[in-house]
């Protein structure tokens, strides 16, 4: 699955946390969006379903930016 078309469904998802044009691959989960801990796993739960991947709760600390999250897509997602 191609970069693009990963950060235009992250996008859609991230539209409940941000404004869309704000979107950065470097901006922090915490920090820039302001994700809390139930955040982090609504968000998580949207992508899971969205890229039809699993999430084990080990890998939600390595997610420090959204950079983190497309790379783990990258390389976990069916195309």
């Amino acid at each position: 699955m191609s970069e693009e078309v990963i950060i235009s469904n992250l996008k859609d998802i991230l539209t409940e946390y941000i404004e869309v044009e704000d979107f950065n691959p470097q901006m922090s989960l915490k920090g820039d969006i302001g994700l809390d801990s139930f955040g982090l796993i609504s968000m998580i739960c949207q992508i899971e379903q969205q890229f039809n991947i699993s999430i084990p709760d080990y890998e939600l600390e390595k997610f420090m930016q959204l950079k983190d999250l497309i790379s783990y897509i990258q390389l976990n997602a069916i195309a």
